[in-house]
């Protein structure tokens, strides 16, 4: 039992980054209705962004200017996907989104190399909890994962600016009518999207190295957790992410590490011809 409650333990740790990703998916999604299918690679710049700094100043320091960089990448991705005016279609956009995966993956590669890249954790020692070793990490992993969930949920329904992206993907007609531009609109979201979602990549890096191509798997596991939320419920995407990398851990225990990226389209399927029939409430 020992061994299983390792796994779970690690799952919940990888599976809160899914859920950071689900839940920044969302973000964008109920902000712009767009599905935007670069989001892992904003994890994926946030961890090789802060190697690259953490050659030249403190950790902690590099880790807040990677997140920095991501968002501004992300605010021009936010751009380019819906258009100079705001009028590329949805359709358009998810397909400009993932050029922009596949541009990105060459860029990281050109940039950072094909090495996956490691940095130090918050601590090297790990808490002994009944013969499970708990690293730190997996602790922050975690914690940040449930603080974003709360946060967003309170932005989203409390706050005028959170209440104004929801508005413009309901309505956008009416969106307009009232003032709001909706570029403006996408362009905050996907900010806020990339800068979460590299916070996770910061936090994951120390734990599993990152590499140029990491942004394809992270996306997928991501999507997955968001459509377990149906695409508009952070709630349901955070216990998506953890769900998803405990079962994958499991299977990497169990079973075979191979059948990691299959698990996870496996659940994305399922999940989608679930909610399809309507039988998953949001």
């Amino acid at each position: 039992m020992t061994t299983f409650f390792q796994l779970v333990v690690v799952g919940i740790s990888t599976g809160s980054v899914f859920a950071i990703v689900g839940m920044s998916l969302v973000l964008v999604y109920r902000a712009t209705g767009i599905v935007n299918f670069a989001q892992g690679v904003f994890a994926v710049l946030g961890g090789l962004v802060t190697y690259s700094l953490s050659q030249h100043m403190s950790l902690v320091l590099a880790g807040l200017l990677a997140v920095l960089v991501t968002a501004i990448v992300a605010t021009v991705v936010a751009v380019v996907a819906v258009g100079i005016r705001g009028r590329t279609t949805h359709l358009a956009s998810l397909i400009i989104t993932v050029g922009i995966a596949i541009f990105a993956e060459a860029v990281l590669l050109a940039a950072f190399g094909e090495v996956p890249r490691s940095y130090s954790a918050i601590s090297d020692r790990a808490w002994n909890v009944g013969g499970v070793l708990v690293q730190p990490q997996y602790a922050a992993l975690a914690l940040v994962a449930l603080l974003a969930a709360v946060g967003l949920t309170l932005f989203l329904r409390r706050t005028i600016v959170g209440q104004a992206l929801v508005a413009s993907a309901d309505s956008p007609r009416a969106a307009e009518l009232i003032g709001l531009n909706l570029r403006s609109i996408a362009v905050i979201a996907f900010a806020l999207a990339g800068a979460l979602t590299a916070i996770g990549g910061v936090l994951l890096a120390p734990t599993v190295p990152v590499s140029y191509s990491s942004g394809l798997t992270i996306t997928i596991n991501g999507f997955a957790a968001a459509v377990f939320g149906g695409l508009v419920s952070i709630r349901l995407a955070l216990l998506g992410g953890y769900a998803l990398g405990v079962v994958e851990q499991l299977v990497v225990g169990y079973i075979d590490p191979q059948y990691n990226l299959i698990i996870a389209l496996a659940v994305m399927l399922v999940l989608i011809g679930w909610r399809s029939r309507g039988e998953l409430a949001v």
